[in-house]
């Protein structure tokens, strides 16, 4: 380049000397962030996000973020169950309407979630022909049936064939601690659980902390 007169010093380029709006953005790398292409729907479990980690830009992927009520489950029993007079009967949960981490084992009718946290548990069961006054009740137990351990326990006069229902916020450690429900009635005779996916369930679902 030639120049009249005295050859310019060289100077580094500041901010100053580019107009504002002059560079746009189909100048810039792809990978520059700049809000040009909207997000109209939720992000991906693998979208990143920038934060600032003391003061150091990172990426984050939105899955460690997001908001997640999960382990969650929901069961119910399929047919009828007989519970024998004066006699504690573990309730038979034994179809899966859903199971987001295979934490519900229909087998042993047990909720072990394996993640640590609070979580909501609810259960209801619905006798047939019981009389008014026949004490049927739904017994909420985490890891022990015994009086100590329960967590909840729903007890009433049966009018109509009442629906017992029952749910509470359990504390679980996420290695072994597991949620069941047991039944117990004193009617004189056997009597039965109404087996259907509306009258009958069982499930949980964990807090979001």
């Amino acid at each position: 380049m030639a120049y009249i007169g005295k050859q310019p010093a060289v100077a580094a380029l500041t901010a100053s000397d580019i107009t504002d709006g002059i560079v746009s953005n189909v100048k810039l790398a792809q990978d520059i962030i700049s809000a040009d292409t909207e997000l109209a729907v939720a992000p991906a479990s693998t979208d990143e996000l920038l934060i600032s980690d003391a003061g150091v830009l990172k990426r984050i992927d939105y899955s460690l973020i997001k908001a997640v009520n999960t382990p969650a489950f929901h069961a119910y029993i399929s047919s009828d169950q007989s519970i024998d007079d004066s006699t504690q009967t573990l309730l038979d949960y034994d179809t899966e309407a859903f199971d987001t981490a295979g934490a519900y084992d229909a087998s042993t009718n047990r909720f072990t979630p394996q993640t640590a946290g609070k979580y909501v548990v609810y259960a209801q069961m619905t006798p047939n022909n019981v009389a008014d006054h026949d004490v049927f009740e739904i017994q909420l137990y985490k890891n022990e049936v015994t009086s100590a351990g329960a967590q909840a326990m729903c007890r009433g006069r049966n009018e109509a064939h009442e629906t017992k229902y029952v749910n509470r916020i359990v504390e679980f450690n996420g290695s072994s601690d597991f949620v069941y429900v047991y039944t117990y009635q004193t009617a004189g005779s056997a009597k039965t659980v109404r087996g259907t996916k509306y009258d009958s369930f069982f499930g949980a679902y964990k807090i979001i902390e």
